[in-house]
């Protein structure tokens, strides 16, 4: 037993050391180049996990002690990774847009045997694969395009407001937790609008097969599901021994059958609908263009800036948008609008309830154009302009995912150092910090739509709004979750009061095992309006 502890000890001794020496050298990397280090950001992650600090309060302590010591980019050893976090918005420019070509990818990580959807997904692309199948599917999120799913978008607002008479109906009383409701409402949509399935959310209380497949495919960062996570993407080669996926088979066998039934439907059929399946079938056959006339001067500007990203470019496309891409891109929906967008439409409700004034202000607008143009439709949504800054404050405040990353596709020279990153390596940009920085929106922490009307919004550096990216490898689904979410915000407002209920948390608390959603439900008191 002696001999053992011996060996016990020496053996964890000899690791200390090996790590002590491997963080020595990981310092002496980065600040002999005058970059400021600041520590492993795996083992930070995990110890603020065991003290019980999630992902939004980890970044944001991060943020403000790098602020505080006026540090505009420090490095890091992240998942093996040598990582550079960068807080000075003209850098953050300068990668996103400026110098886009050396960071065209995502940080690299490989897809696993037995992800064959993952592996046909954009966010899962990179270099000339992710340019060809990007040029595919970008005309399929134009103004015009959006407008087409639109109706689909106004029926399950309709169905929410329904579920919420009925639950409140049910409870007797006015208060409600709302994150049921907006997980069936964000649910029908991607199920009509996207795939042309009938998700049957609203038919019953207790969450549908469609449902239920995709809250499976939500990732949660905490738990079993975060050390799986971590071998998958720190050992690929444990995680394929170990027969693991990004997405359970079932669930994966499940929208295959279920979205390859729908296009098989209509080609027997020659039908045609009005979803984004059949968009992302003419977009195969290159039967969609974009018209940059209904592109923003931003995204003018990405496009230029890019180099050609958006122009067509088909190098290395092969087969992406075969049945199992179609599949796959129609699923990533699911995986990037899913949570997000519910999240997204909690913490408006949320704000709404603590902000009467503005609730009521923007109840006024949405009566006040229904009044005038009747059926609720995708030009009187956009006519809605204190919406759009109820919406962008809302972003602002709590933005869909807390930091955003890119991956280094050429060595690159960070401007104002002697610094160069080399290909592979990662730059993490702390969104969540950026949007709740004083430097750049006074008082941070009060909810303000008058930061986004006509007369402030020019004001705001676009490098420190960045609730879906910017530049190329944006979120190209923006168009598509800021048209749902608007819809569902009107009905709300237009036939609910919402108020803070007895149970409604004040202040919040963010969920620690997820990027940015509130900790355990939201419950508010809603008060019917007759009209």
């Amino acid at each position: 037993m002696g001999v053992f502890l011996i060996l016990f000890f020496a053996a964890v001794l000899l690791l200390a050391i090996f790590f002590r020496f491997r963080a020595y050298k990981d310092q002496l990397y980065f600040e002999s180049k005058g970059i400021p280090y600041q520590g492993n950001g795996s083992y930070r992650m995990m110890v603020n996990m065991y003290k019980g600090v999630g992902l939004i309060e980890g970044i944001t302590m991060m943020y403000n002690k790098l602020k505080s010591e006026n540090k505009k980019v420090v490095g890091s050893k992240d998942l093996g990774m040598c990582t550079l976090t960068i807080l000075d918005p003209a850098l953050i420019r300068s990668v996103l847009v400026k110098d886009f070509d050396h960071f065209a990818d995502r940080r690299q990580f490989k897809t696993l045997k037995n992800d064959v959807i993952f592996a046909k997904m954009l966010i899962a692309l990179r270099g000339g694969q992710w340019k060809a199948l990007r040029s595919k599917l970008s005309p399929t999120f134009t103004t015009g395009k959006i407008k087409r799913v639109f109706p689909m978008f106004n029926e399950s607002g309709k169905k929410l407001v329904t579920f919420v008479e009925n639950e409140m109906a049910l409870s007797s009383g006015m208060e409600i937790d709302l994150m049921d409701g907006y997980s069936k409402f964000t649910m029908d949509v991607i199920a009509s609008a996207v795939c042309g399935i009938d998700s049957q959310a609203f038919n019953q209380k207790e969450p549908s097969l469609f449902e239920r497949m995709g809250m499976k495919m939500q990732l949660q960062f905490g738990g079993a599901q975060l050390a799986k996570l971590l071998v998958m993407l720190m050992s690929p080669r444990i995680a394929n021994l170990l027969g693991f996926s990004f997405f359970e088979l079932e669930v994966q066998e499940f929208f295959s059958h279920a979205i390859k039934s729908s296009i098989h439907h209509r080609q027997e059929n020659n039908e045609k609908r009005n979803d984004f399946i059949q968009l992302m079938l003419e977009a195969r056959e290159d039967k969609l263009k974009t018209d940059e006339s209904e592109l923003d001067a931003f995204e003018k500007d990405a496009i230029i800036k890019s180099g050609g990203t958006e122009n067509g470019e088909k190098t290395g496309s092969g087969d992406l948008l075969d049945d199992d891409g179609i599949v796959a891109n129609a699923v990533l929906f699911m995986l990037a609008g899913y949570d997000t967008t519910q999240s997204l439409l909690l913490y408006c409700a949320y704000a709404l309830a603590l902000n009467q004034e503005v609730q009521d202000k923007l109840r006024n607008e949405v009566g006040t154009l229904l009044e005038n143009d009747g059926e609720l439709t995708y030009e009187t949504l956009n006519k809605m302009q204190y919406l759009d800054m109820v919406l962008n404050e809302t972003l602002r405040f709590y933005p869909p995912a807390g930091a955003t990353d890119r991956g280094c596709t050429m060595d690159y020279k960070v401007p104002g150092t002697d610094f160069i990153l080399k290909k592979g390596q990662g730059i993490m940009i702390p969104i969540y910090g950026l949007h709740h920085d004083p430097e750049y929106y006074p008082e941070p922490e009060k909810f303000d739509p008058e930061r986004f009307s006509p007369e402030n919004k020019g004001k705001i550096n676009q490098y420190v709004y960045l609730p879906f990216g910017a530049g190329p490898r944006n979120c190209i689904g923006m168009r598509f979750a800021l048209a749902e979410v608007k819809v569902a915000i009107a009905h709300l407002v237009h036939n609910f009061m919402i108020e803070p209920s007895k149970k409604t948390l004040i202040p919040m608390k963010f969920s620690k095992a997820s990027s940015l959603k509130p900790d355990g439900g939201m419950f508010l008191a809603l008060n019917k309006i007759q009209h």
